[in-house]
């Protein structure tokens, strides 16, 4: 293949776990591939009616049946096939997959097609890599190991997991980059006055699917335990059940929820920028992400932040800077960080400040894209060399 110098007409599939997923985190990427010339389509399960949202943006969608459960080997050797044939038929030049199965079996069946660039972005490690048991673990490295090696490049967003990674003999160092995640739009995530300094009550926010790993029983032990000498603290939870997640919380957890005099459950929305405008912190008790969009997205608006001290989320709080990191899995910790705010409220302007500098410096969506895009024409050099 003679070296490209750019991407338009290049013949380009992005995929990733379901067409959410794609819309939601990836459309800006889709539509300045679209805009620059290259020949696009997203590929990923369809639900929820997404697969429309991305095709009335002028997305090339199509459905791939990419299982939404854990390991589930005859689903994914359908998968496997599935794409093999795809490719073979649509002959890309680059294939871009995010999430755990695609990485996987997309890039094992574009390096089986002779798909000339294979890109992985690894979004983060999930339940194989927190709470599963050992055997599936073992299973899903040695997966990881079998893909990986057939990559052309690989992106993390993390230091962690890219280091967790290259130890674990996962994939070739040469072929590692580090990017900031999906980027946050800063246009779009502007900034908004604080409620409290409009003497609205203080709030926390936590937007985070309904998982054990993403911390929601620490963030109601923390609700719990502050409004136990500040009564008047709202606390909201953004985020839908996902009963296909092995780390789903229990349906009689979900119900105490929805009673819970403690928070407030949204369930899930469309849009979080009216949700962040109307807190004062931004909370993210997980126990590993890859780069967590929820605090991207509160840092753009100038929120302060509290999160873990766990890979993905350091990332992005800075102690003491723009916000405040806790222990993994350990509530009363979190209810003391909120504690601190409470008592020093200037430190949430201060610290909504530093978030905005940071994601203007750090995690502008734009930067993103553009990295992107050079590994796209890297690895058709790479491959033409």
């Amino acid at each position: 293949m003679a070296q490209t110098s750019g991407i338009s007409g290049v013949r380009i599939l992005v995929l990733s776990r379901c067409a959410q997923t794609l819309h939601r985190f990836r459309s800006a990427l889709l539509l300045t591939l679209k805009a620059r010339g290259a020949r696009v389509t997203a590929l990923g399960a369809r639900g929820e009616g997404y697969e429309h949202k991305l095709r009335a943006a002028g997305i090339d969608y199509r459905h791939v049946p990419v299982s939404l459960r854990g390991v589930a080997p005859i689903a994914d050797c359908w998968l496997f096939l599935r794409l093999l044939l795809l490719f073979r038929r649509e002959r890309p030049a680059v294939i871009h997959a995010f999430t755990i199965k695609p990485a996987i079996y997309a890039t094992l069946a574009a390096a089986v097609a002779g798909v000339p660039a294979r890109i992985v972005t690894i979004t983060g490690l999930g339940h194989a890599f927190t709470t599963a048991p050992a055997p599936l673990r073992a299973v899903v490295e040695f997966l990881y190991r079998a893909a990986l090696h057939r990559a052309t490049l690989v992106f993390f967003q993390n230091g962690d997991d890219r280091r967790l990674f290259i130890e674990r003999r996962l994939v070739d160092p040469a072929k590692v980059r580090l990017v900031a995640g999906s980027g946050v739009d800063l246009t779009r995530f502007s900034v908004e006055p604080l409620p409290s300094e409009r003497g609205a009550t203080p709030r926390f926010l936590m937007i985070g699917r309904l998982l054990v790993e993403k911390g929601v029983r620490e963030f109601l032990e923390a609700a719990r335990l502050v409004h136990a000498t500040h009564p008047q603290v709202v606390f909201t939870l953004i985020g839908g059940s996902d009963s296909r997640n092995p780390s789903n919380l229990p349906a009689a957890e979900v119900e105490r929820l929805q009673a819970s005099p403690d928070v407030q459950w949204i369930g899930e929305v469309d849009d979080v920028r009216p949700h962040v405008a109307a807190c004062d912190v931004v909370v993210l008790p997980s126990y590993r992400e890859g780069l967590p969009r929820a605090l991207l997205e509160g840092a753009a608006m100038g929120r302060a932040l509290i999160g873990t001290d766990a890979p993905g989320c350091r990332e992005v709080v800075r102690e003491g800077v723009n916000g405040y990191l806790v222990p993994v899995a350990d509530g009363q910790a979190l209810a003391d960080s909120m504690l601190r705010y409470l008592a020093e409220p200037a430190a949430i302007r201060v610290h909504g400040a530093q978030s905005r500098k940071i994601a203007e410096q750090e995690f502008d969506e734009g930067v993103v894209i553009s990295r992107f895009i050079d590994s796209y024409e890297e690895g058709l050099r790479v491959v033409s060399a």
